[in-house]
């Protein structure tokens, strides 16, 4: 059952993360570029067009939010307990709660959903997304900060934030009832130019996660590694199984929410940290063991859900 969701599910993703690997151990890539092509028209592309063609009932689209909120507060208070306990300084317990408050449901886990359970799945994956990058803009700064950085720091932040702008959009041309998918005007074909560029958006994030992975990484602080390594991937979907139980999530939201929070830490972390000096090094180490070890948590967790 392992080997089955691996190589149903995980391998066709380790392709494409093997790719952007090769390929910028090979060539001298501008990753921030690229990234930049990701955050700013790709996948601000395909969360409009997920929103505008989305099937999904209201209610059901409200709780999928609201546990994916519920997860990312409740890892952030179970870590808090824990550095408290350990006696970390605040740049260390900063940098614990980055790494497992804020998980890569991006460029691992929505294409890894979208194998595993198809276009309804991935429905309710980007939902899970789109709250969790709301959440890191909110909450990353001032943690990464140590507490330091004011709201109006962070509400500056997602102004900026393109993904909202998709958000709101979205809704509007949804609830508008102008239904682009299904129209034969003008405003069809604008719809089909931006689904069009919606399709590459989960194949550069695949790239992206490979050449981010290629960066090379010196372990620090392995005992608190492992504690950050153990939260995200063992701890988090169990807590996400309870919260999806509590919220009576149907089977499938359930799955996707679980697969979700099973992914290793968000690789964005690794700039907050850089940024705000909230052990960098020590981040980009937990985002690597992640990674690399969430290839047999997640194969193991595919095989329960599935």
């Amino acid at each position: 059952m392992i080997l089955a969701a691996f190589a149903e599910v995980l391998l066709p993703v380790l392709v494409v993360v093997a790719a952007g690997y090769g390929l910028r151990r090979r060539f001298d890539i501008d990753v921030r570029s690229l990234n930049r092509v990701s955050m700013y028209l790709l996948g601000p592309a395909l969360i409009f067009t997920t929103l505008v063609s989305l099937q999904l009932a209201g209610g059901e689209a409200l709780r999928i939010t609201l546990a994916s909120t519920l997860l990312c507060l409740g890892m952030g208070a179970i870590t808090w307990l824990i550095g408290r306990a350990m006696h970390l300084a605040p740049a260390h317990l900063a940098g614990l709660l980055l790494c497992t408050m804020f998980m890569n449901s991006g460029n691992y886990g929505l294409p890894t959903t979208r194998f595993a359970f198809g276009e309804e799945g991935f429905e309710r994956a980007l939902l899970f997304f789109i709250a969790q990058t709301i959440l890191a803009q909110v909450l990353a700064i001032p943690i990464a900060n140590a507490g330091a950085a004011s709201w109006r720091t962070a509400l500056g932040q997602i102004a900026r934030m393109p993904q909202i702008y998709a958000v709101l959009f979205g809704l509007l041309a949804r609830f508008s009832g102008l239904e682009l998918p299904q129209r034969q005007d003008v405003a069809g074909a604008l719809y089909d130019g931006v689904a069009l560029l919606a399709q590459a958006a989960l194949p550069l994030l695949l790239l992206l996660l490979g050449m981010q992975l290629a960066q090379e990484v010196v372990i620090e602080a392995p005992q608190l590694t492992l504690v950050a390594v153990a939260l995200r991937l063992g701890v988090s979907p169990l807590l996400a199984w309870g919260i999806a139980a509590a919220l009576q999530l149907d089977d499938l939201a359930t799955r996707v929410v679980v697969l979700e929070a099973s992914m290793p830490t968000a690789v964005n972390m690794v700039l907050y940290s850089l940024e705000f000096n909230a052990q960098p090094r020590f981040v980009a180490g937990v985002v690597v063991v992640s990674t690399v070890l969430s290839l047999i948590s997640v194969a193991v967790i595919l095989s329960i859900i599935r």
